[in-house]
């Protein structure tokens, strides 16, 4: 226990769109190495950035008078500019003659909740809503969708009907680290954004099977990587996509936009995330802490920040993270009874879950199983360290325990919890504020040291 004549200096976490988390850093340990993306150059007029993207070098933007246009946007967890975008690009269509009874947006949905009405307008605004048709996939209704055919992994393409038979696809969305697909965005959007459930279960057990290394993936190129080169086969049926692709920071930060083919466009902003996002090669240490910022409070998503950051923690560490959760998006991706049944398991059944998530991996793979993804993540983020949470709301739905995983409500006591796991103070310790932007690379992973 910390007294307070030993109190550290606070280390200041964002919390949530405006606020911060002051958290007093045990003055008894060694002080942290606090690592942070390099969020330099924020565009200070965006339509401007955005009229010079689409008339530029991977670009320009040309449709014919009267094509069938179906925008694809991606889903409201993210913070993409897309309400300050669409109107530009609306005005762009119709300029070169595509009427407005021409052109539909479909959210990337993908697994997520699917979009109502009142998060539609949050999404593109009333505006937009009131003027073209706009979709939510219905992912499991396989009459919606089109069948493209087969990818040489095995992939079955069935794309959403009003993207699938439009002329042209424009893709507005951004470029973040991702865990399996080395970044976000892109024909991503699109697969699995607006496909059916079998073409997202395939499309998710690329790069999970035997012989592939999982934690190696993110911030990989997309020629090396398994999901990247399943999703650019996907495409490859698909007919001609343009892509509006953003570098974003925290919410209202655009550092660079960038329009065109998908492939070109998703490259060029993928090495920019990496510069800015990767973490700097070092040891792995015994204790990480990663904040969920920037992302809106959705615990899955917060979860992916604590496998983001994975690498950075040594085997037998300390993983812990500090989630700004919003009561409205606890059960986004989860149903809250489906998360209330695990805590309700305690500390055996956590013990349980840790050796079971093995075995669940193996039958869900042999299976088939969309699910394996989500399994083979759970399984990589407790398998061999101790993952702590703090997130009041969540412990005050959920309690103690979500499975292995500890919730906390007292910072004080994560910190007491860290030190009785490690059997005293962390000799090192990395923090990672904005985790929702940066990431680690494992030892021998693209882009980090060989």
């Amino acid at each position: 226990m910390t007294h307070p004549a030993e109190q550290a200096p606070s280390l200041d976490l964002p919390w949530g769109e405006h606020d911060r988390l002051p958290l007093a850093w045990p003055g008894s340990w060694t002080a942290p190495d606090v690592v942070r993306p390099d969020l330099d150059g924020v565009i200070d007029d965006y339509p401007a950035a955005l009229g010079r993207a689409l008339d530029g070098p991977l670009g320009p933007l040309h449709v014919e008078p009267g094509s069938k246009v179906a925008i694809i946007v991606d889903d409201p967890s993210r913070w993409t500019p897309v309400r300050e975008a669409l109107p530009l690009l609306l005005t762009r269509l119709h300029d070169a003659g595509v009427g407005v009874e021409d052109v539909s947006i479909s959210i990337g949905v993908g697994r997520h909740h699917a979009v109502d009405d009142a998060a539609m307008r949050r999404r593109v605004g009333d505006a937009v809503v009131a003027a073209y048709p706009c979709y939510s996939p219905p992912v499991d209704d396989l009459s919606q969708y089109a069948e493209l055919g087969t990818t040489p992994e095995g992939v079955p393409v069935r794309v959403f009907r009003p993207v699938a038979e439009a002329d042209v696809r424009i893709l507005i969305g951004s470029v973040l680290p991702h865990l399996q697909a080395g970044f976000g965005g892109g024909y991503k959007l699109i697969f699995p954004g607006t496909s059916h459930r079998s073409t997202l279960g395939g499309l998710h057990r690329q790069g999970l099977g035997k012989g592939h290394d999982a934690e190696r993936l993110i911030g990989g190129d997309a020629a090396h990587n398994p999901m990247r080169r399943a999703i650019r086969a996907a495409a490859s049926l698909l007919g001609p996509c343009f892509s509006i692709s953003h570098l974003i920071g925290a919410p209202g930060q655009i550092l660079d936009v960038v329009a065109g083919h998908p492939d070109p466009v998703q490259d060029a902003l993928a090495t920019e995330a990496r510069r800015r996002f990767r973490a700097p090669d070092a040891p792995a240490a015994d204790l990480v802490i990663a904040g969920n910022h920037p992302w809106p409070g959705d615990p899955m998503q917060s979860f992916k920040v604590l496998l983001q950051h994975r690498a950075a923690c040594r085997r037998g560490g300390v993983l812990a993270g500090f989630f700004w959760t919003d009561e409205t998006e606890i059960d986004r991706s989860f149903p809250l009874p489906a998360l209330r049944a695990i805590a309700a398991t305690g500390v055996p059944g956590g013990r349980f879950i840790r050796h079971a998530l093995a075995l669940a991996e193996r039958a869900t793979a042999a299976l088939g199983s969309p699910s394996q993804f989500m399994i083979r993540w759970a399984r990589e983020l407790v398998v061999d360290r101790t993952v702590l949470v703090y997130a009041p709301p969540l412990h005050a739905r959920l309690g103690p325990h979500l499975g292995p995983v500890r919730l906390f409500a007292d910072p004080g006591e994560l910190w007491q919890a860290a030190s009785h796991t490690l059997g005293g103070p962390p000799g090192d310790a990395r923090v990672f504020p904005l985790g929702g932007l940066t990431y680690a690379a494992a030892a021998g992973a693209p882009g980090s040291a060989q």
